[in-house]
């Protein structure tokens, strides 16, 4: 008897297996996808590439969260509940308005208010920020908290980790929380830690048959929190590309936030509300929210945002503080893959007159799709008056925006589809003459030593640089 697998019947049910699919494949974009652009561009993918495109929809594709992780945001309100002393906070700080209508924005999409009396230190190199860190680990007497996208184990994230070793060896309560994507290595991490008397956890393991399989959202926080007093965000992961370390490192600029005072409450929040899922541990009382004494005169809002939000707080703040700017407009992002209203806007505020600067990735870069893709809306901002600077000494990684001199927020979100509708960010929102004026400088000094993209310079491109960008920039929903 003939083997079935010579006949031509199983090929052809192969290929009509396939094409179903295919089909079922694109209904499903076209019907869920909310942006017109993703939907074309995943059915784009099914079509050219049909068994990798649909492999790649089911792991990258689906915004649709999973229920246990949609039910996520109902955290927010059930650690509320248990700290009434926070709730009163927030009721009477709820009528700070601030610059621009921002702050109203992230209230009105779950933020926690624009808290006054805070000490903002800015930190713009690996070397400050993590002497600071480890200054703030030393001195903790009660708990550590240390969430990450990103935590190496080589030799800065090996000092990092023999602290936290030694703080749990002593008593302290040490918990750390990494991303499955971002981190490998992570149950070394754990296991030394947890001989010690630490914990450490995963957000959203990549494991198809646990309850919560959601490869595509990914947590890119960063934040580390001591003895609920010092807080740090912003975004920087931890590793030795940030002191200039490591196989061909260059120089690494970026941005972080050491704060002191009220808002560091909100950002234990956003800890132990991701702790609470991805550990199954509820952390509440006085201990972890300690008397917020006022430590200095900085008004800071902790915005969280990710897939579990309803409308995605980061963007609206974004979107706010472009179309709220009059003067200046400074904005620092490594991947720059605005959505098309974010692009209006940067746009429209370069023709209201506004002097607008972006800065970026220059070559080589960090992510070459990215930098491709992004180049490919160029034209219009530059016709525009918007000036676009590459930079030069190294890699960019900061996200950061400057407003008027009167506002600025850094944070670990990109300007991005993935940062603004799929990845779980964190920003710092901040109102403070002194500390605003501070980073405004800094980042002035990266523009002067940018190089500044003129009109004429990418009119002159060369056409296989055409060509690469309008092909990488089809896939821009899926960046």
């Amino acid at each position: 008897m003939p083997d079935l697998l010579d006949q031509p019947l199983v090929p052809t049910i192969a290929g009509a297996v396939l094409l179903i699919a295919e089909l079922v494949a694109i209904a499903y974009v076209v019907a869920y996808k909310e942006h017109s652009t993703s939907a074309l561009a995943w059915s784009f993918a099914i079509l050219l590439l049909p068994a990798l495109g649909l492999i790649l929809l089911v792991l990258f594709g689906r915004d649709r969260l999973p229920r246990r992780l949609a039910g996520k945001a109902d955290h927010t309100e059930a650690f509320r509940l248990r700290l009434p002393d926070e709730s009163a906070a927030d009721a009477a700080e709820d009528v700070y308005e601030g610059w621009g209508g921002v702050s109203q924005v992230a209230r009105a999409c779950g933020a926690s208010p624009m808290r006054a009396g805070n000490l903002v230190t800015f930190l713009a190199t690996g070397e400050a920020a993590f002497r600071a860190v480890r200054s703030a680990i030393a001195e903790a007497r009660h708990h550590v908290h240390v969430e990450e996208y990103i935590f190496r184990n080589d030799k800065l994230g090996g000092e990092l980790l023999a602290l936290l070793i030694e703080k749990a060896k002593a008593g302290v309560e040490v918990r750390l929380l990494v991303d499955a994507i971002g981190t490998t290595g992570e149950r070394g991490l754990f296991r030394e830690l947890r001989r010690a008397g630490g914990t450490g956890a995963i957000f959203l393991p990549l494991n198809p048959f646990r309850r919560v399989f959601a490869p595509n959202h990914r947590n890119h926080r960063k934040i580390i929190v001591c003895d609920g007093r010092v807080g740090f965000l912003g975004g920087m992961n931890v590793g030795d590309e940030y002191f200039g370390l490591g196989l061909g490192a260059r120089h690494w600029s970026d941005a972080h936030l050491q704060l002191e005072g009220p808002s560091v409450h909100d950002l234990q929040r956003v800890f132990v509300r991701d702790w609470d899922f991805a550990a199954g541990e509820e952390i509440a009382g006085e201990a972890y929210f300690p008397i917020a004494e006022p430590r200095g005169t900085a008004h800071v809002q902790v915005v969280a945002s990710g897939p579990d939000e309803l409308v995605n707080s980061t963007r609206q703040v974004l979107f706010t503080a472009i179309n709220g700017a009059e003067r200046r407009l400074v904005v620092s992002s490594p991947y720059l893959v605005p959505d098309m209203a974010l692009r209006d806007a940067i746009r429209n505020a370069a023709l209201r007159g506004v002097d607008v600067a972006l800065l970026t990735q220059g070559r080589p870069p960090e992510n070459w799709l990215t930098y491709l893709c992004s180049r490919f809306y160029w034209e219009d901002w530059l016709r525009a008056g918007v000036r676009i600077f590459e930079y030069q000494r190294g890699i960019l990684h900061a996200k950061a925006m400057v407003a008027d001199s009167r506002w600025a927020t850094i944070g670990s979100a990109n300007l991005d589809n993935r940062s603004l509708d799929l990845n779980f960010e964190i920003q710092g929102l901040i109102e403070d003459p002194e500390t605003v004026a501070v980073i405004a400088a800094h980042f002035d000094g990266e523009l002067a030593d940018a190089r500044e993209v003129t009109l004429d310079e990418y009119l002159a491109r060369p056409f296989a640089m055409r060509v690469l960008e309008s092909v990488v920039r089809l896939g821009a929903p899926l960046l």
